[in-house]
């Protein structure tokens, strides 16, 4: 009995050894991720350069992993079996392989994902960087070892929700008399992507899509619902009834592309109150039609009745009250993603596999009957069609913009399969999907063949609210771009000249409408366009003004001196930044170049600011603090000035220390003006 308590107890510590041992190295590659490298100022633009690079080149990652449900780098049965993806673009590195087909699912693991941001970083890293071609007058810059980079998408407890990438990249950086003046290894970035919780929702989708069957169900409602698919009946009809079989599936399609459109996620964004007087709803004329005392004859049960309660609300209602609003919310997760749209999408060109039985080639036909003696001049046409069919499902996940993060959209597919009038997700015998034959940017902005509605765009002023006329507007969905016109006054009706685009749009979920005036910042929605609706774009108001700079010393007891001019030789770097608005600016002053500096106008903005000051490379002196851009000065105003510390450094030692107390030292200047 000793012994065996004695084994018990040494496993006990092996555990908790193997325990600590997994926490302190999650401790240490969360801190590795996070700690940049401290550098000699002036070579800021060095370690800026490689950030920079990564930066970009993880961006470019995340929305082709958005466009590829998760994928950059196809696995190999991606082309072994073309039936597992939906090319829905004639690019084949845009692609989405299906997260559930044929009874499998290939759901690509976090890991994977990450290995395939930091491949695709790595590998576009040298033509980025160029032998730091863009350094080559001013420093000797050596690489000393390999690349590595690393890349977290925000799925450990304790670290943020953005994407961060490390890149481990050794340089000895040289003046041109060959002289080391720094050696750098580490660069961290950021980006504010939400990716981990866009990855979790899309999962929990898929997951309860193979439990629910949600959107089998609804295709086999809206079967049974449409009194041009035939089902089960029968009619007292002499002659025998038939139907094309290509007719049934293009009404079917059409079905499928107009409805599961309008499928929402519980928990996620959507307005339940948003009226709905353009859906063309599954069963549009039969709502209103009938009396209370005329549905409850229709129901056999109590519950019977409560599922036909539809049928007495009115054709222009709210989406919570129609017919949507009670089977088309997805009570799928407990978790709040409050500001992510879900959308399903099936596209008529995708492949679509169809069997109908009985039928008889290309038609489906009735069983005719005629009585028999007395009855002999009665006939009767009964049926009894089952459907069974294979589909794709395109699902996007929009999550929007907030004052911590960027927007991202993300991506995947699925095959739906009904079986005889059931849901199936066994695996069975497919014949190949072809994917759809390929459009140009030209051809898919002309596809408008059959929309009867329009889309109403109209530009706002941010700050105001207020129309904006002669405002450019493109319309993005996917690879395709479209220029759509210019925003006018419109006089008809009651519009009162107020500026607008009536416009028809190509069928896209989620796609981007983008205003360009100047004056203004690049503003952007998004948008459906299924259904007639008006969007507004908000424009965010900008001034630029003219910089003058003013630098001055500090006396032996650290008081401000007397300002002056900068020098000709010299030069300034300037960053000023709004967080809420994911805003910034930047200019590099010089007296022969005088740029411009852009700030937002039509409102009091509160900045953060820095600038250095730079001679021959050197950093000399700078300002870092906050200042607020008062609404009327940035109307009135063209100039900004902004006041810059002056100082001779000893050594690097010195200067880290200057940098260290540049804050409290620039709270002694006078604050950056307007006039």
């Amino acid at each position: 009995m000793v012994k065996k308590r004695g084994q018990l107890t040494a496993f006990v510590i092996i555990g908790l050894f193997i325990l600590l041992m997994v926490l302190v190295l999650s401790l240490i590659r969360r801190e590795s991720i996070e700690e940049a490298e401290l550098i000699n100022p002036e070579l800021i633009p060095v370690q800026q350069y490689v950030e920079t690079c990564s930066k970009e080149l993880a961006k470019e990652a995340l929305q082709i992993v958005g466009f590829n449900g998760g994928y950059i780098y196809f696995p190999v049965w991606v082309d072994a079996a073309p039936q597992r993806v939906l090319q829905a673009s004639p690019n084949k590195d845009l692609r989405n392989p299906y997260w559930w087909f044929d009874g499998v699912a290939a759901i690509p693991a976090i890991s994977q994902i990450e290995q395939d941001i930091s491949r695709y970083v790595r590998e576009g890293m040298p033509g980025c960087i160029n032998n730091f071609s863009a350094f080559k007058n001013k420093y000797l810059v050596d690489e000393m070892g390999e690349m590595q980079i690393a890349t977290i998408l925000g799925q450990e407890k304790g670290i943020k929700e953005d994407v961060a990438i490390r890149t481990i990249f050794p340089i000895r950086i040289k003046d041109k008399l060959n002289k080391t003046l720094a050696e750098l290894q580490s660069y961290v970035i950021t980006i504010p992507v939400r990716f981990n919780a866009v990855y979790n929702l899309a999962k929990e989708v898929m997951e309860r899509e193979k439990k629910d069957f949600f959107i089998e169900e609804r295709t086999i409602d809206l079967i049974n619902l449409d009194q041009r698919i035939p089902t089960t009946g029968f009619e007292v009809n002499c002659n025998r009834l038939r139907w094309d079989k290509r007719d049934v599936e293009k009404r079917i399609k059409s079905l499928l592309s107009i409805n599961l459109n309008h499928i929402k996620v519980k928990n996620t964004k959507f307005d339940p109150g948003a009226l709905l007087p353009y859906v063309p709803d599954p069963v549009p004329d039969f709502r209103g039609k009938f009396t209370e005392a005329e549905v409850k004859a229709m129901a056999a049960t109590p519950q019977d009745f409560k599922e036909l309660q539809y049928l007495l609300r009115p054709i222009n209602d709210t989406f919570k009250d129609s017919y949507f609003g009670a089977h088309y919310v997805w009570d799928l997760t407990d978790n709040s993603y409050k500001n992510m749209k879900v959308s399903f999408f099936y596209d008529p060109g995708w492949d679509f596999i169809m069997d109908v039985s009985p039928s008889r080639g290309q038609f489906l036909e009735a069983n005719a009957m005629r009585g028999q003696q007395f009855f002999s001049y009665f006939c009767m046409n009964l049926w009894h069609f089952t459907y069974s069919m294979v589909f794709p499902v395109k699902v996007t996940i929009a999550d929007e913009r907030t004052e911590k993060n960027d927007p991202y959209t993300f991506s995947f597919a699925f095959m739906a399969k009904i079986t005889k009038n059931y849901p199936d997700k066994t695996s069975v015998e497919l014949p190949i999907l072809t994917r759809r034959e390929t459009l140009t940017s030209e051809e898919y902005c002309a596809d408008i063949l059959g929309i009867d509605h329009t889309i109403r765009l109209i530009a706002q002023n941010a700050v105001t609210r207020e129309p904006v006329n002669r405002v450019n507007l493109s319309f993005t969905c996917g690879r395709y771009t479209c220029d759509i016109g210019q925003t006018k006054p419109n006089y008809e009706g009651s519009n009162q000249g107020m500026p607008m685009l009536d416009v028809k749009l190509p069928q896209c979920v989620n796609g981007i409408i983008r205003g360009e005036k100047n004056g203004y910042e690049e503003g952007q929605t998004f948008i459906q366009t299924e259904t007639e609706a008006t969007y507004e774009i908000p424009l965010q108001p900008i001034k630029h003004l003219n910089i003058s700079i003013v630098k001055h010393r500090l006396s032996p007891t650290k008081e401000v001196l007397p300002g002056k001019p900068m020098e000709e030789k010299e030069e300034a770097l300037i960053t000023v930044r709004y967080p809420p608005k994911q805003f910034e600016s930047f200019a590099i002053y010089t007296k022969q170049d005088k740029p411009v500096l852009k700030l937002l106008a039509g409102e009091t903005i509160p900045y953060q600011a820095e600038a250095y000051l730079k001679l021959n490379e050197t950093i000399r002196g700078g300002f870092l603090g906050n200042f607020t851009a008062e609404q009327g000065a940035v109307t009135a105003g063209d100039r900004i000035t902004f006041h810059v510390i002056e100082k001779d450094f000893k050594d690097d030692d010195e200067a880290y220390l200057f940098f260290e107390e540049l804050k409290a030292i620039a709270k002694k200047l006078p604050q950056p003006k307007i006039t």
